[in-house]
C-alpha cells in the first residue's frame, strides 16, 4: 500500500511539473520579449538576426545570432540562450542565466532581479578572432583568447563588485581610432579589472606588455541599455623602447602630440564603442 501511495505521488508530482513546463512554455511572452529588445538595440542603431525562438525550461534562444551596426557586424554567437531558473524561485529569488557559445569559446553569467548577489560572471576560450567587431569597427586584424570571471552585488546605488580580465597571447594590427593609428604588437601579456562602484563600471589599468613596448589603458566603460550611444572617456599610455619605436617610427610622428614626457604617450580615446576616436 506504502508502495502505491509513493508511485502514485510521484506520478501526480510528474505531472503537475509537466504541466508547469508545458504552461511555461506556451504562455512565455517571446514575441513582446524580442519585441522590447529590438526596440531597445534600434536605439543605438543595432539590430539582432534572426528572429528568437522559445526553449522549454521556459527562455529564449538565438542560433547563428548576429548583432550588427551601419558598419557591419560586431558579435556573432553560435547559440545565444536566456532562461528563467526554477529551483531559485522557491526561496524567492528570480534569477536569469544566459549563456553564449562564440566559435570554441563561452560565456555563462546568472542575474537575479532581487537580492544582494546581483550576477555572476565567467567567460573563456573566446577567440578575439572570432569577434567581427575589431575588423567592422577598428580595421584591425587581431588575435587572442579572451578569459574573464566576476561578481557583482546590489547596494542602495546599483550594482558593485569586480571582473577580472585577461586576454592570452594577444596582437593587433592594422588598428586606427579616427585618423590616428596605434602601433602594431605581438605577444602581448594582459591583465586587468573591470571595477563597478554604484552602477559605473570603470576600467582599471588594463596593462599590455609586449616585445619593445608597454601600454595601460584606462577609464569609464559604457554600461547599460544605451551603452553603444554612450560618450567614452578613457586613457591609453603607450610605453615604446627605442627599438620598437623606431620600426613604428611614421606611427608616433603621427601620435607625437600626445608625448607627455620623454617615451611616454598619453592618448585620450573618446567618441563611442562603435566610433572610437583619438583626439
Amino acid at each position: 500500500m506504502k508502495a502505491a501511495q509513493l508511485v502514485r505521488g510521484a506520478a501526480i508530482t510528474a505531472a503537475v511539473v509537466a504541466l508547469f513546463l508545458l504552461f511555461s512554455y506556451l504562455l512565455f511572452p517571446a514575441a513582446k520579449i524580442d519585441a522590447a529588445v529590438a526596440q531597445v538595440l534600434s536605439r543605438q542603431g543595432l539590430t539582432l538576426t534572426p528572429e528568437v525562438h522559445k526553449t522549454f525550461l521556459p527562455g529564449l534562444a538565438w542560433d547563428n545570432a548576429l548583432l550588427s551596426s551601419e558598419q557591419g557586424p560586431l558579435l556573432s554567437f553560435q547559440r545565444l540562450q536566456i532562461r528563467a531558473l526554477l529551483l531559485p524561485l522557491l526561496t524567492g529569488r528570480a534569477v536569469i542565466a544566459a549563456e553564449a557559445t562564440i566559435g570554441t569559446g563561452h560565456l555563462k553569467s546568472r542575474y537575479a532581479l532581487n537580492g544582494k548577489a546581483a550576477l555572476d560572471l565567467t567567460a573563456d576560450g573566446i577567440a578575439l578572432a572570432d569577434i567581427p567587431f575589431f575588423k567592422s569597427v577598428l580595421g584591425a586584424k587581431i588575435a587572442g583568447s579572451l578569459w574573464s570571471q566576476g561578481r557583482l552585488q546590489r547596494g542602495a546605488k546599483g550594482l558593485s563588485g569586480e571582473l577580472k580580465l585577461e586576454i592570452r597571447q594577444l596582437e593587433f594590427s592594422g588598428v586606427k581610432l579616427g585618423v590616428f593609428p596605434l602601433p602594431d604588437a605581438t605577444n602581448l601579456k594582459t591583465e586587468g579589472m573591470l571595477k563597478v562602484t554604484d552602477g559605473k563600471a570603470r576600467l582599471e589599468s588594463f596593462t599590455l606588455a609586449g616585445d619593445g613596448v608597454y601600454m595601460r589603458l584606462s577609464g569609464e566603460i559604457p554600461s547599460g541599455a544605451a551603452a553603444a550611444v554612450t560618450p567614452l572617456n578613457m586613457i591609453l599610455e603607450i610605453m615604446p623602447k627605442p627599438d620598437f619605436l623606431e620600426k613604428q617610427k611614421l606611427v608616433f610622428m603621427l601620435l607625437a602630440k600626445f608625448m607627455t614626457s620623454p617615451g611616454v604617450y598619453t592618448v585620450p580615446i573618446r567618441g563611442t564603442l562603435l566610433k572610437p576616436l583619438i583626439i
